[in-house]
């Protein structure tokens, strides 16, 4: 039973909700309304025979009870649709010219004394507030400026520094024949990818070499010149 009443509700619910169905209940009330009028509030006692026999006798006409109800329906959901776009259109077409004319009217609308004034006083706070925000970016540009250039004035300085430090390498060096040869050896075997002697006065060398960071072999197994090892070399053939 449970069942049967949901099923019930459902299908009454999708016929009274549904555009068609509901159009056309209306539509058949407003055809037959004098048999619903009969039905609730005539009473039998006035009427000769029984309510159904004289709603059958008098309002039982079938263009009534079925054609006409369905012809409304169907010209009324033909038929609405475009009424109602007919009317958002004329509205919306109604607002845009209000607007229209609201618009034309402030243009020609002359200002008062207090609204010339009041508009001055926010032209100067804008104003003031964007000076106030280019001087602002403009100190910030100057600071960053002077960190710049401090930037670069070290970064200079260190440069002089690190070449000042391969010079006086170079030069002791090229001063002691013998760490001379060895460095020249080393310096082959590098270029030429071959691996370094396995000597005492070699260690020496590439371990002073690696502490001023002129060679390095992190990512291989062989030595390689850094950036800073180019610039020694250039010391060296001098």
């Amino acid at each position: 039973m449970q069942d049967i009443k949901k099923s019930i509700s459902t299908i009454l619910y999708e016929r009274t909700t549904s555009p068609f169905y509901g159009t056309l209940i209306i539509s058949w009330l407003v055809w037959n309304w004098k048999i619903i009028y009969l039905t609730f509030f005539i009473s039998e006692n006035k009427i000769v025979t029984s309510k159904i026999d004289y709603i059958v006798e008098n309002y039982s006409d079938f263009h009534h009870l079925l054609t006409f109800p369905l012809i409304s329906t169907i010209v009324l959901i033909t038929l609405i649709p475009f009424v109602v776009n007919g009317a958002y259109w004329v509205s919306l077409s109604f607002a845009n010219w209000r607007l229209t004319q609201k618009n034309f009217i402030e243009k020609k609308q002359l200002l008062t004394v207090e609204q010339s004034i009041e508009l001055r006083e926010q032209i100067l706070k804008q104003e003031e507030r964007f000076s106030k925000l280019v001087n602002d970016k403009n100190l910030e540009i100057e600071q960053l400026k002077e960190i710049i250039n401090d930037y670069d004035s070290s970064k200079t300085q260190v440069a002089d520094n690190s070449n000042e430090e391969l010079e006086k390498l170079a030069d002791r060096f090229k001063s002691n024949n013998s760490e001379m040869t060895t460095l020249n050896n080393i310096i082959r075997a590098i270029q030429s990818n071959f691996r370094q002697e396995d000597k005492d006065e070699t260690r020496k060398i590439l371990s002073l070499l690696e502490s001023y960071l002129i060679i390095d072999k992190s990512d291989s197994p062989l030595y390689k010149f850094t950036t800073k090892g180019k610039r020694f070399l250039r010391y060296i053939n001098e």
